[in-house]
């Protein structure tokens, strides 16, 4: 018979920063109004909590888990506190421009998403806090592209290596597997060659910037 809850509390993005559900089928959702590398400072601050060793209370000692009635919670409430205050001071500076770890923190962020360049580049692009020029949106696309296009490798060296299993290597299949590894590499000389002016472009900009 299925549990009913004595009580279901509501929570929106109207009252709350960051809101993580976790269901007992299905996927995790996070919903945040905070900008996604903070977001995911906060939660892995959670995560480095939720590591640490377990509690001294005699349960904590015996399973040598935290114990959930001492040490549930307490902790959480600390990180999230110290990733709040974060966010505060973060608040009160100035908003600084677009800037390459931004964008690798938001794929970094949507790793575990179906697309994690398509999710990536939807909130580059909502983020319209941060302000952004030529040169940071140049660099925000050649980071995207960079990953896109390694998916797309990955993609056509999946196909290739499915094909080569199922039929191995005939006359028939030869040129077909020829053409897949040739797509292949083309797609990752692209993407290496965006990665090369990528971190040309940000060694020039740190050569230029003031120390």
């Amino acid at each position: 018979m299925p549990r009913i809850p004595d009580a279901v509390s509501v929570a929106s993005l109207d009252t709350h920063r960051l809101i993580v559900a976790v269901p007992n089928e299905g996927p995790a959702e996070i919903s945040c109004n905070l900008p996604r590398p903070v977001a995911a400072d906060v939660l892995r601050q959670l995560a480095d909590n939720l590591d640490s060793p377990a509690g001294r209370c005699a349960t904590a000692i015996l399973t040598g888990q935290p114990c959930p009635v001492h040490d549930a919670g307490e902790g959480t409430v600390d990180a999230f506190a110290r990733g709040m205050r974060k966010v505060q001071r973060d608040e009160e500076r100035p908003a600084m421009p677009l800037d390459p770890s931004d964008v690798r923190a938001a794929l970094d962020f949507n790793a575990g998403r179906a697309d994690q360049v398509l999710a990536s580049a939807r909130d580059v692009l909502l983020d319209v806090d941060v302000p952004r020029g030529p040169e940071e949106a140049l660099a925000a696309a050649r980071i995207l592209l960079t990953a896109h296009a390694r998916q797309i490798a990955a993609l056509v060296e999946a196909h290739y290596s499915d094909t080569r299993t199922r039929w191995g290597l005939t006359r028939s299949t030869r040129g077909l597997l020829t053409g897949y590894e040739g797509a292949r590499k083309i797609v990752t000389a692209y993407a290496d060659g965006l990665a090369d002016e990528q971190a040309l472009a940000e060694s020039a900009g740190n050569e230029q910037a003031p120390e």
